[in-house]
């Protein structure tokens, strides 16, 4: 997970919490779908969402002991990366918890369109490969009350996981949804039901599901 070792707080979306504020540089504990777990200030575990942090790197020094910077098109300094090499970190990172058995399903950070997914598509079979895991480029996430759905609605992704039943699973619980919804069962209560589902095959904990959904109902 080298490439999400840190963040710097730029947006803070819980104005009451104390654990943070903007400028803030926290510690990646781990990833979810729309952001990751971090540290918060007395070390309290925190789920930022993608908007509230940018990916933060020290600064290489140089032979004279200066910090080195990127430097933007008109010559002035930067610590940021990339958008491409960021996204990278974050599928890599993903891909190893895969690999390494921590999570059955993963996904990537939804993207604004189907060609910016597939520009893509060569580095992901590389990590893919690289991981000895497998991927499935897909349209939409199954939209429940796991995760904000307008913010997710029509945005492509990758789909990352170790196992072909793995799979099988979660386009069972698309189909699910789809004939509820045909057949005008699709209830609240149905919604949350494949929620939590959904939670489980990401692997999850229950609290953290629990606090995913009410976070997306008091969103």
């Amino acid at each position: 997970m080298e490439g999400m070792q840190k963040i710097r707080i730029v947006k803070k979306n819980d104005p009451d919490s104390l654990e943070y504020e903007v400028g803030d540089v926290l510690t990646v504990e781990g990833t979810w779908y729309g952001g990751v777990n971090a540290k918060g200030r007395s070390g309290i575990p925190l789920s930022l969402d993608r908007e509230e942090y940018e990916e933060y790197r020290q600064e290489p020094q140089s032979s004279a002991g200066q910090e080195e910077h990127a430097s933007d098109e008109k010559g002035r300094k930067t610590g940021r990366i990339d958008s491409f090499s960021y996204q990278l970190g974050v599928m890599d990172c993903f891909c190893e918890m895969v690999a390494a058995g921590v999570k059955r399903l993963a996904m990537s950070h939804p993207f604004s369109d189907r060609e910016e997914r597939d520009r893509y598509r060569e580095e992901v079979k590389r990590l893919c490969d690289k991981y000895e895991i497998l991927f499935y480029p897909e349209e939409e996430a199954l939209l429940t009350a796991l995760f904000p759905k307008e913010a997710n609605r029509g945005k492509p992704l990758y789909l990352f996981y170790g196992k072909e039943e793995t799979l099988t699973e979660y386009l069972a619980l698309k189909e699910e949804q789809k004939r509820l919804m045909e057949q005008g069962l699709y209830t609240r209560e149905e919604d949350e039901r494949l929620a939590r589902e959904f939670g489980r095959l990401l692997s999850y904990p229950e609290d953290g599901i629990c606090r995913l959904i009410r976070k997306t109902e008091n969103a």
